[in-house]
């Protein structure tokens, strides 16, 4: 069964847009890209989800992360 989102395509197309517009803007390379929005990740985690949620999240949030990229190299 699919995952439905509460969010639409077009929502989320547009956050992304905008985020990767600014990154391009910055020349950032790869692995400031990176750093960056990890850094983004870790701080709405750190001040949006409950302490003892937190790490749940991450995990969660990290194995999301491993089955997008996974999924591209098929």
């Amino acid at each position: 069964m699919p995952i439905v989102s509460k969010y639409s395509t077009d929502q989320i197309e547009k956050i992304v847009n905008t985020l990767l517009e600014q990154l391009r803007d910055e020349k950032a390379t790869t692995e400031l890209s990176l750093m960056c929005l990890g850094n983004t990740i870790s701080h709405i985690i750190n001040t949006s989800v409950p302490a003892a949620q937190r790490l749940d999240v991450a995990t969660q949030f990290g194995q999301a992360l491993k089955d997008a990229v996974n999924s591209k190299k098929q």
